[in-house]
């Protein structure tokens, strides 16, 4: 999985990481100016990468891997 995790990119850490603080994808898009279409592009993108079935479990894997904080 650790070649997997290498490949986050910039834009999944950064939602991953406002998820984690409890931001939902429309605060995500109103902090960021990012379009929702490339917000859950980018959410979608990290669950596949970090092999998780939803949103909390790739919260979870990425804060386990102090991907996130």
């Amino acid at each position: 999985m650790k070649d997997r995790i290498d490949q986050l990119g910039p834009l999944e850490l950064r939602c991953l990481s406002l998820a984690a603080r409890g931001r939902t994808r429309l605060d995500i898009m109103r902090e960021t100016d990012i379009p929702m279409e490339r917000i859950d592009q980018a959410l979608e993108e990290a669950m596949r990468k970090l092999k998780a079935n939803n949103l909390a479990e790739a919260i979870i894997r990425a804060a386990r891997l102090d991907l996130i904080s």
